[in-house]
């Protein structure tokens, strides 16, 4: 009975550990690379979850927003994201329009992978607020 249990226990971590695999290998490579550079520039202010919590939003003038409540309803605002990265549309937190913050550091290359990654940790919509 003991052998059973430890097979079985077993064959459910292999099922587990193959399946991990095949999400992993079927996530978009732009998102995984989004990710890297949202970790590396984004997460001090905007938190490791996107959500503004980051060791440096203490200090900031505006607080930074939840970014994974961007979507407010069936579609992705991925032009207004880009803009807002890349300095074409003004945001108080980031600069001003004319010497926009991550404008002029990142590729646009860059901007795709970060508006992919901004928009895969979207959270449902709700118009209700919390209470």
């Amino acid at each position: 009975m003991r052998i059973v249990k430890l097979l079985l226990i077993a064959v459910f971590a292999v099922v587990l550990y193959v399946n991990a695999e095949v999400i992993a290998q079927k996530e978009d490579p732009s998102v995984v690379r989004g990710k890297k550079l949202f970790m590396n520039y984004c997460a001090s202010c905007h938190g490791t979850d996107g959500k503004g919590s980051g060791v440096v939003a203490p200090s900031l003038k505006k607080h930074p927003p939840d970014l994974t409540k961007l979507q407010k309803g069936a579609k992705f605002p991925a032009d207004e994201v880009r803009k807002k990265i890349s300095g074409d549309l003004s945001s108080p937190v980031h600069g001003k329009k004319d010497m926009p913050v991550w404008g002029m550091i990142f590729s646009q290359s860059d901007i795709t992978n970060l508006v992919k990654y901004l928009e895969s940790i979207q959270r449902p919509y709700d118009p209700q607020p919390a209470g």
